[in-house]
């Protein structure tokens, strides 16, 4: 019997990352966008044209109707898997789940259910309830003409962001994003009344939280899939050694560690939200208190989610899993979800695109020290040597490949134009 493909959108380095964890395991991947990108080279993908998620987010799904029953016939009827990369693509699908529902199946509840993770108020009213700590969160009334100044007026350290990166039009005639107005950043810090005014003039309603005290290495995560009866199927936590954008962007060294004791808090959270699938929750342990707090969680495939499979718990394949109902994942470093053996093994991924993007833009000899280019790029080339290994990828020996990425990495370390918020991804 044939499988169902997994189809994912947009195309970006997440897209890359879980077309290779799907594709080594013998499962077909079409990975759809406006353009090429970084999974449209891998030889584990097929690339699809449609139209952009950010300027015609009607038409990607329409299309993506389209291209489903498409293969859901040439496959013998196996509805085919969606999976979006990030939280644009899976707002649009919440937005648009009547029409996708029957198409497509989806790794994740919906509707409604991934709503209340990827906003950052709800989020924290659930992890409060749950009895997990949060940094403190204040929302400020778009009504209140003096909402600038009571911000100001809060004492200690704190950012403003949105409530949610993401943001589609009433009409559906485009999708906004935050990280634009930003170069990537996912808040803003410094003084207060610009950061507001900041969030507000790229057109969000913005929300100030509270910064953690404490030092960066204590921002640790926890990459989870958990099924329908809220039982752990996968999960291995991880920790930023260097992020870029500085501050509040993605993680540039990432590193697998032991669990902190926060794995069946996140498992908990997820349980009483309701939300079966896959998730990466971020948190902060607190030098006032010792206390991890949740800052953030991401409902979808990640930069680093190829960590899990280093470490027996593959994150896209039980997304995969988990979607179709299947228990058993072909050749992969997991047989049966949630059979993952204990491993040592602490694996540290550096991403080759944002360690050239930082060291072109953002490196600061007195700051960072000597020693970090010497560390980003042994660890770039390690990261890129261990993937060509893993998947046979030819994706770093193809020259227009090659091309294509330095004029992402001059474009996010802002040398160029921006040309899509997906690259930025």
């Amino acid at each position: 019997m044939s499988r169902a493909e997994a189809l994912l959108f947009p195309d970006n380095l997440a897209a890359l990352a879980t077309a290779r964890e799907l594709g080594r395991a013998g499962i077909r991947v079409s990975v759809l966008g406006a353009k090429p990108g970084p999974g449209a080279y891998s030889r584990h993908s097929h690339f699809v044209r449609t139209p952009d998620l950010y300027t015609a987010p009607e038409a990607i799904v329409d299309a993506i109707v389209d291209f489903a029953d498409e293969r859901t016939k040439a496959s013998g009827g196996e509805i085919p898997v969606l999976m979006p990369t990030e939280d644009a693509a899976l707002l649009v699908v919440e937005r648009f789940h009547e029409r996708l529902s029957g198409h497509v199946k989806l790794p994740f509840p919906a509707p409604g259910i991934v709503e209340k993770i990827v906003d950052k108020r709800s989020l924290h009213r659930a992890a409060e309830a749950a009895g997990i700590a949060t940094p403190s969160l204040v929302e400020l009334s778009e009504n209140d003409p003096g909402g600038d100044c009571a911000a100001v007026a809060v004492e200690g350290d704190w950012l403003a962001k949105p409530p949610c990166r993401y943001c589609i039009e009433p009409d559906n005639s485009r999708v906004r994003t935050f990280l634009q107005a930003t170069g990537g950043a996912k808040a803003v810090a410094g003084d207060l009344r610009a950061a507001v005014a900041l969030v507000r003039r790229a057109g969000f309603s913005p929300i100030l939280q509270e910064q953690v005290p404490g030092p960066f290495h204590e921002l640790v995560s926890v990459g989870i899939a958990i099924d329908r009866n809220g039982d752990i199927k996968a999960s291995f936590n991880a920790r930023k050694r260097c992020e870029y954008p500085e501050p509040f962007g993605d993680g540039l060294i990432v590193e697998v560690i032991d669990d902190p004791g926060i794995t069946e808090q996140a498992a908990h959270l997820l349980r009483e939200i309701g939300y079966w699938g896959i998730c990466d929750l971020e948190f902060k342990r607190d030098d006032r208190d010792g206390r991890f707090k949740l800052l953030d969680a991401n409902p979808r495939v990640w930069l680093w989610h190829g960590l899990g499979a280093q470490v027996n718990s593959p994150i896209a394949l039980c997304a995969y899993a988990l979607a179709t109902g299947e228990g058993v994942v072909e050749d992969s470093p997991c047989q049966v979800v949630g059979s993952a053996r204990p491993n040592h093994r602490h694996p540290v991924w550096v991403s080759p695109r944002g360690a050239a993007a930082f060291m072109a833009s953002a490196y600061n000899p007195v700051r960072h020290g000597l020693f970090l280019p010497i560390l980003l790029t042994a660890g770039a080339l390690g990261t890129m040597l261990k993937q060509l290994l893993a998947f046979q990828d030819p994706l770093y020996l193809r020259p227009s490949a090659w091309r294509d990425i330095c004029f992402a990495v001059l474009r996010r370390a802002h040398l160029l134009p921006t040309r899509s918020p997906a690259e930025s991804s």
